[in-house]
């Protein structure tokens, strides 16, 4: 059973028959959604010919009608742990004077929580639903990605600017292939504190198209471009 000898003496025959060689032999193509995915992949060994990039698509029906009213906020969406940079964050938004939601749960909620109960500039919202917590996002400046462990192609950023809402990535992993530069968000180093707080700063001030944001969101991560993209690479 999964879990038990049985399942790993099964899995370890399937990953000694199916070993890289024999996965390229048998394969014509690898569709990662991510440069990053592929680049990871080729240094592994993996022939960069095989790969093509196709970015993952999202239910477009999930995001119509967005409200482009802003109010002077911005949002974390996402699991409170460590891996995600929400301790970066936090140490950031603390020495701010604008107000940051945070939106999600996880085994350092609590404890965040109870670190920064006294700060009037960071609201713990918990865990919370799509249709919760979908307006949050809408009316928010923008959305805060400060990820220290290498994401491959994130929905949240593809959710947020099919929003209108503008993107605060961390330069790591697949993140930054999704942020053209003070077009729909910007990039950030990943896990340093004052280059955050520079650019948490800068997204206020900067100005954003968010109608021309979510209408190319949208244009870009919905199923129909899916569909086309991936039929002409099956078409070859």
């Amino acid at each position: 059973m999964p879990g038990g000898m049985p399942g790993s003496i099964i899995g370890y025959m399937e990953a000694r028959l199916w070993n890289k060689e024999v996965l390229q032999e048998f394969t014509d193509l690898f569709l990662p959604p991510s440069k990053f995915m592929m680049e990871t992949c080729v240094e592994g060994g993996y022939s960069e010919s095989k790969f093509r990039v196709l970015c993952n698509f999202i239910d477009v029906d999930k995001v119509k009608n967005p409200c482009f009213k802003k109010e002077d906020y911005y949002v974390y969406l996402g699991r409170v742990n460590e891996v995600k940079g929400i301790r970066t964050l936090c140490k950031a938004a603390e020495r701010l004077d604008k107000k940051l939601v945070v939106i999600g749960g996880g085994e350092l909620l609590e404890e965040l929580q109870e670190k920064y109960r006294d700060c009037a500039y960071i609201e713990f919202k918990g865990q919370m639903q799509w249709e919760d917590f979908r307006l949050l996002i809408e009316k928010a400046r923008f959305m805060v990605l400060p990820a220290e462990w290498s994401e491959n192609n994130p929905l949240t950023v593809i959710e947020s600017q099919s929003l209108g809402t503008p993107v605060l990535g961390a330069r790591i992993g697949g993140i930054p292939e999704l942020i053209e530069e003070n077009v729909n968000g910007m990039t950030f180093t990943s896990g340093d504190v004052g280059d955050l707080l520079h650019k948490i700063q800068l997204m206020f001030k900067h100005t954003f198209d968010y109608q021309t944001l979510a209408a190319n969101a949208v244009g870009r991560y919905s199923s129909e471009a899916y569909y086309k993209k991936i039929m002409e690479y099956y078409k070859g």
